[in-house]
């Protein structure tokens, strides 16, 4: 008698126990989240950046270019079903090619309506279409294009400052043979005047034309040694 009380007071104790023990390994274990995978397809005839949830957020992709796609594991949404908000920026290609004197040239631009919201869900897949801008969109830059078609490398400087180029780096000096493309915009006038600038090699000095230049154009020069002669006019 003595036994059998003594193994249902060791049964009692030990079924409570494995209830407990399952009980924890399947109610208190959260659930894994998963990333989300993300595609964004670029339909627009611009190359785009797109950040993550507003204009001056992370970079998620830069420069993808039209018709390209890329993929991105993204973290699930956790704001109660309002989604991500990813934020596209528009780029124009200003000059491209072997003879620029520090690489690509590029202005961009944004459309406050072109703010794309998603919602991602744990291991949910996702396709994010870019269009066009949804309207026409004014570019609001000027640049100045300086061939070198001299022997020696020269600068460009207003007073006492050097302007660095547009590009990536933003070089000083354009060295012979290339061309050297400047950022001259002042984005509230819509206008610039160019009046007092000169090419600087060396320890001489020459005058650069005069000329009032409107935003959304590339104004091109070239510089031959003696002279500043303008070679065209293009429009952004």
């Amino acid at each position: 008698m003595k036994f059998a009380q003594r193994g249902m007071a060791v049964l009692c104790f030990t079924v409570p126990l494995l209830l407990f023990s399952c009980g924890n390994h399947d109610i208190n274990k959260p659930h894994e989240m998963l990333p989300g995978k993300v595609t964004f397809f670029n339909e627009s005839s611009f190359t785009v950046n797109v950040h993550h949830q507003h204009f001056g957020g992370s970079l998620l992709i830069e420069k993808l270019s039209p018709g390209s796609s890329r993929t991105l594991e993204l973290e699930p949404s956790n704001n109660y079903g309002n989604g991500d908000m990813f934020s596209i920026r528009y780029w124009h290609l200003v000059a491209s090619g072997a003879e620029l004197a520090c690489g690509d040239v590029w202005t961009g631009f944004i459309d406050p309506n072109m703010q794309i919201q998603q919602n991602i869900e744990s291991g949910s897949n996702h396709v994010i279409q870019i269009p066009n801008p949804s309207s026409k969109l004014e570019l609001r830059e000027t640049f100045v294009k300086i061939a070198n078609a001299s022997n020696m490398p020269f600068e460009f400087n207003y007073l006492s400052s050097f302007y660095r180029q547009a590009c990536d780096g933003g070089d000083l000096p354009v060295a012979p043979g290339k061309i050297g493309v400047y950022r001259v915009s002042d984005f509230f006038i819509g206008k610039i005047e160019i009046k007092g600038y000169t090419i600087t090699q060396g320890f001489e000095q020459y005058p650069f034309p005069e000329l009032i230049a409107e935003n959304g154009y590339i104004y091109s020069y070239e510089f031959n040694g003696n002279s500043v002669q303008q070679t065209g006019v293009e429009q952004l």
